[in-house]
């Protein structure tokens, strides 16, 4: 998945601009190209660091309320280390003149697997034995040793399958660096902000009779469980309430590993409907190429599986007037890597539901306002195909 691709899937998430730039920023971390030197690598994402949405790439660790057993022995080991180790981090960080993050290859299927497990264990509490190397420059590379070279930003993976250890080490790094952002007085002052704008959303959903925190989380969790079959244990867990994403204040839940998958939920303060439920996964980079009439193809299938996962999986038993499929294609080829089908109703509500292109695999569902609609379909690089609810 390119930068383009990865953009333009997180734009069907009905969330706000901060987290999808957090989502958009983790994926791209492993979109290079070339074999062992970062010099060859692809543009990235923008790196987030030291401001607004910087908050949320720390919200895993501090300020948002988060699942005890999965952070909490995450959290004793990083205040466990040296206020001078994460403060130079800091610093490097500060100093690098990079967007993201980068790597001197893509993982293999196999590494791909094994950090996805490994990550739910270092959550639980299985920490590398020993820390990732650090060197200045590119020169002092060793063409078999793990590291990372702080002057371009880039982790040096051997031509090799790397070890459990060197993969705990990489995901260590990571969290190092998320975590002493948390040591930046404007990120920290940030943070308060942001806590104290939690607190009075929180107070208002209370005094108006909404869901509590724990009843969205089992919501999600249940949706987990029996539509994407996934345990919780053991994957980041953020939490936090939005007045603005839908006509309804939600409840933003994403459970992930990173750079492997994300799940994210919004969940209704009112009622506990879902108002978005959406997946992003990593395995999806190696997806095959789709040709526009491959894609195209698919569709009616496509639309009936909508139609029957609305009604048995939401309760949404609506007549639809109209039924449209959003995509960009350019000479023939797939340039969406998913297909968004958008379903109005006699009311003029409408629902979007997404696919995996070339595939009958949902990605997620939202409910989508009118003008977010018409500001979607008129793009100019935009394809919008109608459709037979009834077919």
């Amino acid at each position: 998945m390119n930068d383009h691709n990865i953009k333009e899937a997180v734009e069907q998430i009905n969330i706000p601009e901060a987290m999808q730039k957090r989502i958009a920023g983790n994926l791209c971390k492993q979109t290079v190209e070339g074999t062992y030197h970062c010099k060859y690598r692809s543009k990235k994402c923008r790196k987030i660091l030291l401001s607004a949405a910087a908050l949320l790439l720390i919200a895993g660790t501090i300020g948002i309320p988060v699942q005890a057993g999965i952070r909490y022995l995450v959290m004793q080991r990083m205040e466990s280390i040296p206020k001078e180790e994460m403060e130079a981090i800091l610093e490097m960080q500060k100093t690098q003149n990079i967007n993201a993050n980068d790597f001197s290859r893509e993982y293999s299927q196999s590494e791909r697997e094994r950090m996805a497990a490994l990550f739910r264990a270092y959550q639980n509490g299985t920490f590398p034995q020993g820390q990732l190397l650090i060197v200045e420059k590119e020169e002092q590379v060793q063409t078999d040793t793990l590291c990372y070279v702080s002057d371009t930003g880039c982790f040096y993976l051997p031509d090799r399958e790397l070890t459990d250890e060197e993969l705990l080490e990489i995901i260590d790094f990571d969290s190092k660096e998320i975590y002493s952002l948390s040591l930046d007085p404007e990120v920290s002052a940030f943070q308060a902000q942001q806590q104290q704008e939690q607190l009075e959303i929180q107070s208002k959903v209370q005094a108006e009779g909404g869901i509590s925190e724990a009843d969205a989380v089992a919501i999600a969790q249940k949706w987990m469980d029996s539509f994407f079959g996934v345990s919780t244990d053991g994957m980041e867990e953020t939490i936090y309430l939005d007045e603005d994403s839908f006509e309804v204040p939600v409840y933003h839940i994403t459970y992930d590993i990173r750079s492997n998958c994300y799940y994210y939920f919004s969940i209704s303060t009112i009622d506990g409907t879902p108002m978005s439920v959406d997946v992003s996964l990593g395995q999806w980079r190696d997806a095959p190429a789709v040709t526009e009439s491959q894609a195209r193809a698919q569709m009616p299938s496509n639309c009936a599986s909508a139609i029957q996962f609305m009604k048995e999986q939401l309760g949404i038993q609506d007549d639809f007037e109209t039924v449209t499929c959003l995509y960009r294609a350019e000479n023939g080829e797939m340039l969406s890597t998913l297909l968004s089908y958008y379903f109005t109703n006699t009311e003029g509500e409408i629902y979007m539901v997404c696919f995996l292109k070339g595939t009958d695999e949902i990605s997620g569902y939202s409910r989508v306002a009118p003008a977010l609609y018409q500001q979607r379909s008129s793009r100019e690089d935009v394809t919008v195909i109608t459709l037979d609810p009834n077919a």
